[in-house]
């Protein structure tokens, strides 16, 4: 009842509504893909295999907390993938949230405002740096920068970046920094280009822990009927010891060379814990052939050593050799021993994420956080390129110690985009990645909604899942909010590339945000800091293989089904690592029996089971399966 109750409070409060800020009108254009790709469903396709590699968990409500702490004038401030506005400072406990003011914690959607607590949001600070006069500060990506091993947060600085409007056209970037004391503001103003239509400069920005400062556009050619992708800039700063300020380089440009020009999405650029190695990521096509064979969506990775200012193309590498994607995958019709994997972007379907999580690990290695499905046709001449029968898998996609590529499967979303003018701005999963600070421990975050209270995302809890890159060992999938007073409440989750890590407890702390649903997208909306967000070293107890020439062996696991919702037959895999007995027991949510099966003994590998609800009524029923003497349990409904 609580929770129906709070699904009809958030529904009530979400409503369509237009952009009033130029240039923006939504988080995606939900659109297919051009050149008559669709989305066809197809019923004749082979015998799959869709597994997993981690058990579900029936999760305990936690003990999470949200404080509120900031707020803005709209939801402007907080839609942006692109936009990073969270970071933490390890040493000095110290969290920072960096967006424009205005609403009821006051200031005006003209002023920058960083809140910073060292206390896991006790108590909160705040400096401001207000726009001047005919030049409105927008989109803001806004950081904290330690210029030593101080722990006052008085003497560190926040930096920001971002487009300038005003009022009806965008004409400069700015970029500055600011004192946390309120002292040594300074901004540069740069006027966009002849031509230029947008150019945002608020793509992950980043200041390393020598003072190097780097952040990234889309740049955008034309005028707001007729505009095409050119390419991005990228504008670096230095931290200048003397005067107490940043100085900022002219722009660099990128120019990849893609098979459709201007089609990018997804674009992002993480760090090593050190900052001394950089990955810029975007999906796109490439057009060579020797990094993508395929003509897929691909991640496209340029590689710096040298803080960003050159960026030079990472080693191609075949992602359909990742082993661990066959028969979890969907094979191409045509040759069902081929599995080509493809990030889905905003061009080829409405469940597609409008962003990837990313991070770079201690090893200097990226890892890839998104949404990863299987092709159907690579033939020019095909109409449906696009499988829309297939679930909707997360993976892991990560570079290991010897060159090659590997994966972990993360989780199967449950529920659907709450898409564009359904909800006002819509919204996706939010997949993020965060790590330790030594980058030892990495975390995939997201939200999704359980599939017993609404197909699509409009009720968000908040999950994780942690990988050890050190042991090889994973965490199972964590729902943090599910149980709790914010059941379902969950919107425009955010995490900081960093987690608090407490090596005495050895407990990874989780520094996430959310942001209230206002009645219209251009309503003041409060910003709310989640505590309790954690996860153990003891967690991390699935053990996930040793890489070895870009494959990875697997643990023993169970699947979550598919479908789920179902009538009539649903599906599970058991994925085993040895020869096992295997059995399985269905039971009520009161813990009731209602059906049990001994499968006997089954060889190593991977194996597909079917479940019946012929003789289950409507209603939440868990399967537990036992591999050997170990228990994997899932949550099932049955319609």
């Amino acid at each position: 009842m609580k929770r129906a109750l709070l699904f009809l409070i958030a529904c009530c409060i979400v409503t369509i509504a237009m952009a009033t800020n130029p240039g923006k009108s939504g988080i995606y254009k939900a659109v297919q893909r051009p050149m008559g790709a669709g989305l066809n469903l197809i019923n004749e396709l082979p015998s799959l295999n869709v597994s997993t590699i981690v058990p579900a968990r029936i999760n305990e409500p936690m003990d999470v907390l949200k404080i509120s702490f900031h707020s803005s004038a709209n939801n402007y401030g907080v839609f942006d993938y692109d936009q990073r506005y969270l970071t933490i400072q390890p040493g000095a406990n110290m969290f920072t949230f960096g967006n424009r003011g205005g609403g009821v914690f006051g200031n005006t959607l003209n002023d920058l405002k960083f809140k910073y607590t060292v206390n896991q949001g006790t108590t909160w600070d705040s400096a401001v740096f207000s726009s001047a006069t005919g030049k409105l500060c927008r989109y803001p990506s806004m950081v904290t920068y330690n210029p030593g091993t101080t722990t006052n947060p008085h003497d560190m600085f926040g930096v920001f970046t971002g487009p300038i409007t005003d009022g009806t056209n965008w004409i400069d970037q700015y970029s500055g920094s600011i004192k946390l004391d309120g002292t040594n503001a300074d901004i540069v103003y740069t006027p966009n280009g002849t031509n230029v239509y947008l150019n945002h400069m608020n793509i992950s920005l980043y200041c390393s822990p020598d003072g190097h400062a780097t952040v990234a556009s889309s740049l955008l050619l034309g005028n707001s009927t007729l505009y095409y992708q050119h390419g991005f800039c990228i504008l670096n700063g230095t931290f200048n010891s003397g005067t107490n300020k940043f100085d900022w380089a002219p722009f660099d440009s990128l120019r990849p060379l893609l098979k459709e020009s201007g089609r990018t999405d997804a674009a992002d650029i993480a760090w090593s814990p050190d900052g001394s190695v950089g990955y810029f990521v975007f999906t796109a096509i490439d057009s060579n052939l020797t990094y993508n064979p395929y003509g897929v969506e691909w991640p496209v990775i340029y590689k710096s050593t040298d803080h960003g200012v050159t960026w030079v193309k990472a080693p191609a590498f075949d992602f359909s050799n990742i082993s661990m994607l066959h028969g979890m995958l969907f094979p191409t019709l045509a040759d069902t021993s081929k599995v080509i994997p493809r990030w889905f972007n905003k061009w080829a379907d409405v469940r597609n994420e409008g962003q990837n999580g990313l991070v770079v690990d201690k090893f200097g290695n990226l890892h890839i956080f998104g949404y990863v499905t299987g092709t159907m046709s690579i033939n020019p001449d095909s109409i449906n390129y696009f499988y829309s029968a297939n679930p909707t898998q997360l993976f892991d996609v990560y570079m290991n110690n010897f060159g090659g590529w590997n994966a972990i499967y993360v989780d199967t979303l449950a529920s659907d985009d709450a898409a564009a003018g359904t909800y006002g701005m819509g919204w996706d999963h939010m997949l993020q990645m965060s790590r330790t600070p030594d980058g030892s421990k990495v975390f995939c975050v997201w939200t999704d909604t359980d599939p017993g209270f609404a197909s699509d995302n409009s009720a968000p809890d908040i999950k994780g899942l942690g990988f050890d890159v050190v042991n090889n060992n994973i965490t199972t999938v964590k729902n943090f909010t599910e149980g709790t007073d914010y059941w379902g409440l969950n919107y425009w989750m955010r995490i900081a590339t960093d987690v608090f890590y407490d090596g005495t407890s050895h407990t990874s702390t989780l520094p996430v945000t959310t942001s209230t649903l206002s009645a219209l997208d251009t309503d003041p909306l409060v910003h709310q800091y989640v505590s309790g967000m954690t996860m153990l070293d003891s967690d991390f107890g699935i053990f996930v293989g040793t890489p070895a020439n870009g494959n990875g062996t697997t643990a023993s696991a169970v699947s979550a089904n598919y479908p789920n919702p179902f009538s009539g037959n649903t599906q599970f895999s058991v994925n085993l690592a040895e020869t096992s007995s295997i059995s399985m027991v269905i039971s009520t949510v009161v813990g009731q029996q209602v059906s049990s099966i001994n499968y006997g003994t089954m060889s190593q590998g991977v194996h597909s089971l079917t479940i019946n609800a012929g003789n289950l009524s409507s209603g939440v029923y868990f399967y537990t399966v036992v591999i050997n003497d170990k228990s994997y349990t899932h949550k099932m409904i049955v319609k």
